[in-house]
């Protein structure tokens, strides 16, 4: 609203008083009341002073407020690049209309709302020269004007500085409040100092130049604090004003999130028109007595354009001023020499670059670049202070600041601050201009790390403040790659790579107590947690301890099946297929689920009694029923009928042949069509199990304790082999022809092809199954839930052990050496043989245990006298359970009543845990770690500290001696079982080990409770085992 508007009530009492007056003067008088004929008479005088009256309070209101016109000093009347400020008020033309709207929006101002007045426009259209020498000049005395300031890398920062207060707190407090949706608080401090600088005047005024440096130079969250500071000052004191400029195209960014309402009703500004243009180029000129060649004005006029016009036309006009002659006369000479409205930049800055020498150009560039940042609508401008540049830096932009083209400023205490003039220098330059476009990617890059940087050191650097994961992978990369990264940034990259580390270590330590806490109940996802642990986040001691304690016992995972027993089988490709439920056969998948076959369930109660494979991917089960199905590679099943009930075994012979036997001891065989090809009986009551051999020879299992083996051909058994005193329940043949027979007197014999005895193994129960691998190591499982695994050679290497006592009913290798074992009840479990790291020892009961300087392990059994380094031991037994460490300092007890007691250096005795049962054994490791053992066959393995690492059930019975190896292993008497545990095997191996095979991925809940970043789960098949 200009001036002329609040003359509207004169004009209108005016119009009203004319009227009458005329009606007076032209009426008949003697008509009129007496009283009012005097009125009449006087009408004319009335009118002239009405006329007068009204006339002088408009010009009151025209120009009574108002200020007149600074009178000009001797100098230059064009600011150049610069804005226009209170020194240039008497030269500033062109705006008059936009200066009065503006003073009337701040002196008219109401609410908190219109007391913030954002003037927005174009890149050099004007807005600070409007604010700094068209608005404050004419403010009058009521109303105080503090400094402007512009918003820099610190916008709250700066607003500290002008009001001489200090503002991190209420900035916080303020967001909060607004974010909360709540009325802004008050803030004392600096509404005092409001108070304070305003000295007595009715207003006052906060002038903030280039408000959108808090777009382009700070983080959002430092924007949004300054807004809601300024709209807390605004809403608790309303003699307050605030004008803001701004870029057009950054208003945006302003309309939205905390402070968006300050921006409802800005000023806007834009370019010049030709008409103030020309007003632009005379009126300084005819004030200063500067005169133009005829029709050079026309030519500047129709020269000018574009959203640098007033910049551009300034300079050029300040570029004029300063090389016309004493007659004060610009010359067309002169002029074509500046390059025009347009060249005048470029020509200026070209000629500055020479100055500095003739190879001085790239050097310039590279300069001008750090002064440079990205915003929405391309490069724009940033200070840079002096003691970020090189000497040779500050020589370059000292010469820019001669030309006037870079401008220096420097605050009371504060460095000296460099700062490009206008943003037109960006685009006018071709040089610069091609320069910026040839680095926007990493001026992108500076743009966004920048504010990030100066964010994190604002708050005392604060790690809640730093970046992580692909965000820093990808800034650490740009900064490997570029040369020249700012101190400032490199140490805050620095800062995040070192505290990521630590979190990703800390992350990965949280994740490696949940795989240990999970190992017990659930192997394979503690497992997955600890690989993914040590692979996607940092490979720590606990993690790899995590990892090695999950992988030591090989177990991958336990499926359970409802329903019956657990026939297990590997097939091609070794996927594992299950039989002996009321279903049908099944299919493990990876992630724990059974794939169910309905068609190949049997009739009456469908349960089978036996499954094989051949190599070219068949499977055969057999019945109770009497009834075969064969489910060939195109997967279609196939039944028929063997001729008898309650079939006990099945085999492929090769060809697709298969072989059942029966509980009447007969052995029959069939083509894959179901096509009989004879039956014969085997001589020695029911026949438990079938194996065939890879020539096609077949043994069969026998009631009465006899293996018989028949050759490829049939007929009479080729070959019987006696030496079981019970029943034989179990056959499997190796690869080489040798023959395993498991039976009821709990013994495995192991003979030749030609029957010749090699071995006889002893188990805890009777043997329901035995299998060999490809390799010819030889497991069996027994009736108490254990099962043992011997080499080739016939050393006994592992005792894998249910910890329920289900007895095992099958068992089968996969070609990759993993081992599935079938329980009773329909549990499966499944162990990587190979990459098992718990040695056993021996089955020997053993009641202490000790390695010696070679890190052999020395036992000490009952029947048998210490000797060597275990005579010292002797004097122990009875005593109460204890453990001394290494160094002689620590002292570790247990109690009868199962509580593990540390007694330290300084004398202090302090409880660490507590078992369930009596504590029967202790022992501390060279690395600090303790471990402790009860009668309930549970071993727990705690940190230097106390702190509980892992826990080892001991399923084979009480656990009777503990003894660490200088390397850290742990070795384990329980029961009649030894073993050895491992400690510091190598994360590569661990991880290889960990990922051989593809384990069930890890739920998006699981993931998330240990912290690990989203994606697939770990451990997927050879690829990552060798990439491991």
């Amino acid at each position: 609203m200009s001036r002329w508007r609040s003359t509207g009530f004169g004009v209108f009492v005016l119009g009203t008083g004319m009227g009458l007056i005329t009606n007076l003067i032209t009426g008949d008088l003697d008509r009129w009341p007496r009283v009012l004929q005097p009125v009449a008479t006087y009408s004319p005088a009335i009118g002239a002073a009405l006329i007068v009256a009204v006339g002088a309070k408009a010009a009151w209101d025209v120009w009574g407020t108002g200020h007149r016109r600074p009178e000009w000093r001797d100098g230059n009347p064009y600011p150049g690049l610069v804005a226009y400020t209170s020194r240039w008020a008497a030269m500033f033309f062109g705006r008059g209309r936009e200066t009065a709207e503006l003073h009337s929006r701040v002196r008219d101002a109401r609410g908190v709302t219109g007391r913030f007045v954002p003037v927005v426009g174009p890149s050099g259209s004007g807005k600070s020269s409007l604010v700094l020498a068209g608005l404050v000049p004419v403010l009058g005395d009521g109303c105080r004007v503090l400094p402007a300031f512009t918003p820099g890398n610190d916008a709250t920062g700066e607003l500290s500085v002008a009001l001489g207060v200090e503002l991190t707190e209420d900035a916080r407090r303020a967001l909060r409040a607004a974010r909360a949706g709540e009325r802004p608080p008050r803030l004392d401090a600096p509404l005092a100092a409001l108070n304070r600088l305003r000295q007595g005047a009715r207003r006052l005024l906060l002038v903030v130049d280039q408000l959108e440096e808090a777009v382009t130079q700070c983080v959002e969250d430092d924007r949004h604090a300054f807004l809601t500071v300024l709209e807390a000052l605004l809403e608790h004191d309303p003699r307050l004003r605030v004008v803001a400029t701004l870029r057009s195209d950054t208003v945006g960014q302003f309309q939205q999130g905390p402070g968006c309402g300050l921006f409802r009703d800005p000023v806007m500004v834009n370019v010049l028109g030709p008409r103030e243009i020309r007003v632009v180029v005379e009126e300084p000129a005819r004030l200063t007595g500067t005169r133009f060649d005829d029709g050079l004005i026309d030519e500047i006029v129709r020269d000018t354009g574009g959203g640098d016009a007033l910049p551009l036309l300034n300079y050029l006009l300040s570029d004029l001023y300063q090389t016309a002659g004493r007659d004060r006369r610009v010359s067309w000479r002169e002029y074509e020499a500046s390059g025009g409205v347009a060249g005048a930049i470029a020509r200026r800055a070209d000629a500055t670059a020479r100055e500095l020498g003739a190879d001085a150009l790239a050097e310039c560039l590279h300069t001008l670049l750090r002064f440079v940042t990205l915003a929405a609508g391309g490069a724009t401008r940033k200070r840079v202070p002096a003691t970020a540049l090189t000497e040779r830096q500050r020589e370059i932009v000292r010469a820019f600041v001669d030309a006037r083209l870079l401008i220096s400023d420097r605050t009371e205490g504060g460095p000296v601050m460099y700062d490009i003039a206008h943003e037109a220098l960006l685009r006018q330059w071709p040089p610069l201009r091609e320069h910026i476009q040839l680095h926007e990617d990493n001026l992108r890059r500076l743009t966004e790390l920048a504010p990030l940087a100066r964010a994190w050191r604002r708050s005392g650097r604060d790690t809640d403040y730093l970046i992580s994961g692909s965000r820093l992978a990808d800034a650490l990369s740009w900064a490997r790659e570029e040369q020249d990264v700012e101190a400032e940034l490199r140490e805050f990259l620095d800062a995040a790579e070192r505290n990521q580390a630590g979190e990703l270590e800390r992350r990965a330590d949280r994740t490696a107590r949940q795989a240990l806490a999970a190992l017990p109940e659930a192997p394979d996802l503690a497992r997955g947690l600890a690989l993914a642990a040590c692979t996607e986040l940092a490979c720590t001691p606990l993690a790899a301890y995590a990892l090695e304690a999950a992988t030591a016992s090989g177990l991958l995972r336990t499926v359970s099946r409802t329903g019956g027993g657990a026939l297990v089988a590997f097939g091609v490709g070794d996927r594992l297929f299950v039989a002996g439920g009321s279903d049908g056969l099944a299919t493990v998948r990876w992630d724990g689920r059974l794939e169910v076959r309905s068609d190949t369930a049997g009739p009456g109660d469908g349960q089978a009694t036996a499954i094989a494979t051949d190599s070219d991917g068949r499977i055969a089960l057999a019945g109770r029923s009497g009834e075969v199905c064969v489910v060939p590679p195109d997967g279609h099943a196939r039944r028929f009928v063997a001729g008898t009930e309650r079939l006990t075994a099945v085999a492929f012979t090769g060809g697709g042949r298969v072989a059942v036997a029966a509980v009447d001891g007969s052995i029959a065989s069939f083509d894959e069509s179901g096509r009989s090809l004879g039956v014969s009986a085997s001589g020695h009551g029911p026949v438990y199990h079938l194996a065939a051999g890879p020539d096609g020879a077949l043994a069969a299992a026998c009631a009465d304790g006899a293996l018989a083996v028949w050759s490829a051909g049939g007929g009479a058994p080729a070959m019987v082999v006696r030496g079981h005193t019970d029943s034989v329940l179990a056959a499997a043949v190796a690869p080489d022809g040798r023959l395993a027979s498991g039976s009821r007197d709990r013994r495995v014999l192991v003979r030749n092809p030609a029957g010749g005895l090699l071995a006889a193994h002893t188990c805890g129960g009777a043997v329901h199954a035995v299998a060999f691998d490809t390799r010819g190591t030889l497991a069996a499982g027994d009736d108490t839930g254990t099962v043992r695994v011997w080499s080739a050679g016939g050393t006994l290497l592992h005792v894998l052990t249910d910890g329920a006592g289900r007895p095992v009913r099958s068992l089968a290798f996969a070609e990759d050496g993993r081992l599935a074992a079938g329980y009773a009840g329909g549990v499966i479990r499944e162990w990587d043989v190979r990459g098992r790291l718990v040695v056993h020892v021996s089955d020997t009961p053993a009641e202490q245990l000790s390695f010696d300087s070679t890190g052999r392990l020395l036992i000490d059994t009952p029947a048998a006298d210490p000797a060597g380094a275990l005579d010292g031991m002797d004097r122990l037994r009875g005593a109460h359970v204890s453990a001394v460490a290494t160094d002689g300092r620590r002292f570790l007890a247990g109690t009868r009543t199962g509580l593990v007691q540390l007694h330290e250096p300084d004398g202090q005795e302090r409880t660490i845990g507590a078992h369930d049962g009596c504590v029967r054994a202790a022992a501390i490791a060279a690395d600090g770690r303790l471990a402790t053992g009860d009668d309930e066959g549970t071993v727990i393995v705690r940190t230097a500290d106390g702190q509980r690492l892992h826990i080892i059930a001991e399923p084979s019975g009480p656990v009777r001696a503990l003894a660490f190896d200088a390397g850290g292993r742990l070795a384990v008497a329980a029961g009649d079982v030894v073993r050895i545990w491992p400690h510091g095997t190598r994360p590569d191996r661990l991880i290889g080990i960990a990922a051989r095979y593809e384990g069930r991925a890890l739920t998006r809940q699981e993931r998330d409770t240990a912290q690990l970043p989203a994606g697939d789960a770990p451990g997927q098949g050879d690829e990552d085992a060798a990439a491991a």
